[in-house]
């Protein structure tokens, strides 16, 4: 009877992770168990497995759509199970799936036959971001998607489908502090919450706290679970793991920095009225076989050529594990120019900012510095100079941004409050909120050329390569439409740009090449803030031609 006692009760368990194997539940309540030493799947009908001396049961029912081993109309069950097993254990078709390309692919048509978004890179972030959250266990840092968008605008649909082909993938309407952060310990879920507009009342702070920290590894909620002879139990709950999200509203600043945000629209061509379930079990069962084969294995792309190319080192956290499930160097550049177009979106909204517009007052109050101290008061008159009064601050509001920002409290010697100026620290805020294109070098291509990397014959004249940092002689050659320059000649911008009294006229009227993505065309042009400059930017990739430009 004592031994009855003494022995462990079998742990309920949708599927587990270990060194040598890994079992994952199926749709009829059994294991599917994957020896990772053989590389090859070892059972599939147990109900109970044994692991290092503990027994694990199956959930009696799973909260996310499963996997499954398809059986004939007519036919045996088991016998059917025992015939796919042979199948799938034969070198062939162990997998089922051709590659990781074709994987990734079929993914993505899934979504862009579901789905109509504005831009068409979205689809590749939507394919990686399923593939990662089948080796969630590889990463120390996650990504968040974030659908935003009126009523009837696809919002769903998009949860939908994720839903249909995440690992784990659990759909809630609102979830609780407390059952969110025990089914994440329990299950590893991908969490996929709608209506979202509900975490901005104060009665949700808790559980927006819970989705800020559960983008990154190591980051638990504690909790008193319960009093044992007076003493409290202390419970840890970790919180980490992909996560989707859709609503009408804007989240809190914290956790929508951590989203990548589709911004969603009624569609616009012909998308699948109903989900394709058999599409997208076929899906499950490949992306089951994916994480079998994958999960552990070492990262095949170096963060670190990313360094120094984004300015904004979030977006690198959002894209990072996605970037590793790329399955080929070109699915790899279509992320990449995502990235960049988010960079950009994020520094806009920073630019329009408030504390951007506070930072750009304290510019203009240069001329007063006394004694290295500049008032709050000459601040707030410079931020509210043209504005109407309605939209005009307090000298206690703007001194709050103006703390925010990191500059110094001090007082002169009448009272007034003010603020110590840090030339060093205004340099950093200028790179921050107004980045010169001369300072941001431009992204090499990630294609392996090994050749072209070692020649590096693209990247003459390319702000940021070697050449051009080492010489300010470098020169971009380009066909002037409106200038006197003929067709074949070359000229650096700053040459153009004094044989004419206003930089404006030469707008739209360079074309060339693009020595980063081939583009060949029309170039735009863009115009900082702080002091009106000009940089040449390629209308395809964005990134930057020429050196900068002072407006004359």
């Amino acid at each position: 009877m004592k031994e009855d006692e003494e022995k462990p009760k079998p742990t309920l368990s949708p599927g587990q992770a270990f060194p040598d194997i890994v079992f994952e539940q199926l749709s009829d309540a059994s294991f599917l168990v994957f020896d990772r030493v053989k590389g090859e799947i070892v059972a599939s009908n147990s109900h109970l497995l044994l692991h290092d001396g503990l027994e694990y049961v199956p959930l009696p029912r799973l909260p996310w759509p499963t996997c499954g081993i398809k059986s004939e109309p007519n036919g045996d069950l088991a016998q059917t199970r025992k015939e796919l097993l042979e199948k799938l254990n034969t070198q062939k078709l162990q997998g089922e799936y051709e590659s990781e390309e074709q994987l990734f692919n079929e993914i993505r048509t899934f979504f862009s036959e579901h789905l109509d978004v504005s831009n068409e890179l979205l689809f590749d972030v939507y394919a990686a971001f399923t593939l990662a959250t089948w080796r969630a266990e590889n990463f120390t840092v996650v990504a968040y998607a974030f659908f935003l968008g009126p009523l009837a605008s696809g919002k769903t649909r998009a949860l939908e489908c994720f839903h249909r082909l995440c690992y784990r993938a659990i759909m809630a309407a609102s979830m609780s502090a407390a059952s969110l952060f025990r089914v994440l310990e329990a299950w590893h879920s991908t969490l996929l919450l709608d209506e979202t507009e509900i975490y901005n009342r104060e009665s949700m702070v808790e559980v927006l706290a819970l989705l800020n920290s559960g983008y990154r590894r190591g980051q638990y909620a504690i909790r008193i679970e319960k009093l044992e002879d007076g003493c409290p139990q202390i419970g840890m709950f970790d919180t980490f793991g992909f996560k989707v999200l859709a609503g009408t509203e804007e989240l809190a600043a914290t956790l929508q920095s951590r989203c990548i945000i589709t911004t969603m629209s009624k569609a616009m061509r012909h998308i699948n009225l109903f989900i394709d379930e058999e599409k997208a079990q076929d899906l499950r069962n490949k992306l089951l076989m994916y994480r079998f084969r994958n999960l552990g294995k070492p990262q095949n792309f170096d963060v670190s050529r990313l360094n120094g190319y984004f300015n904004n080192a979030r977006v690198i956290e959002l894209f990072v594990s996605l970037l590793h499930v790329a399955p080929t160097e070109e699915i790899r550049e279509r992320l990449i120019k995502c990235m960049k177009q988010i960079t950009q979106s994020r520094l806009d909204e920073e630019q329009a900012s408030l504390e951007a517009r506070v930072f750009d007052a304290v510019l203009k109050c240069e001329d007063a510095i006394n004694c290295s101290k500049i008032s709050t008061q000459a601040i707030t008159e410079a931020f509210n100079f043209g504005l109407p009064e309605k939209e005009q601050l307090k000298s206690y509001q703007v001194g709050r941004k103006v703390a925010a920002l990191g500059f110094e409290k001090c007082r002169f010697s009448g009272g007034k409050s003010g603020f110590f100026w840090n030339s060093k620290h205004i340099e950093r805020l200028k790179a921050r909120y107004y980045p010169t294109v001369s300072n941001m070098p431009s992204l090499p291509s990630l294609m392996m050329d090994k050749e072209a990397n070692s020649e590096q014959p693209k990247n003459e004249g390319c702000e940021g390569s070697p050449s051009q940092a080492n010489s300010e002689e470098s020169q971009i050659p380009m066909k002037s439409e409106g200038s006197e320059q003929s067709e074949g000649s070359e000229g650096s911008l700053e040459a153009l740009a004094t044989k004419t009294s206003k930089l404006e006229p030469l707008k739209d009227h360079f074309e060339d090449k693009c020595v980063i993505c081939g583009f060949r065309g029309r170039m735009d042009f863009q115009v900082t803030l702080h002091d009106n400059s000009w940089a040449l930017l390629c209308r395809d990739c964005g990134l930057a031609l020429g050196k900068r430009l002072n407006q004359p």
